[in-house]
């Protein structure tokens, strides 16, 4: 079964900040990792389930990007839908807040 992935506002404006961030020091490089990033984003809609479930964060799924950005979504069975929900760089201090 295919689900639909919808990017949520908030991963939308992390990605952006990412993105900016990486551009100062390379801008080549920043456009690919967005671009990576946005790409196994879409493969979700195919076997979302397959990344481990955040412990502290009930329902809430991660998968890692060139070891240190996380990204998290949430499946949604009931809408066949998957919620790109944050992007994170593991590097930052503190927690993404959902």
């Amino acid at each position: 079964m295919e689900y639909k992935v919808i990017f949520k506002d908030p991963f939308l404006e992390d990605l952006e900040l990412l993105i900016r961030r990486v551009a100062v020091n390379d801008p080549s490089v920043a456009l690919k990792l967005g671009e990576l990033i946005l790409r196994m984003g879409e493969a979700l809609k195919f076997f979302p389930e397959r990344h481990p479930k955040v412990h502290q964060r009930p329902g809430v799924r991660r998968f890692v990007v060139k070891r240190v950005f996380k990204v998290f979504y949430r499946v949604r069975h009931e809408s066949n839908t998957v919620e790109v929900l944050r992007c994170w760089d593991g590097r930052q201090e503190g927690n993404p807040h959902f």
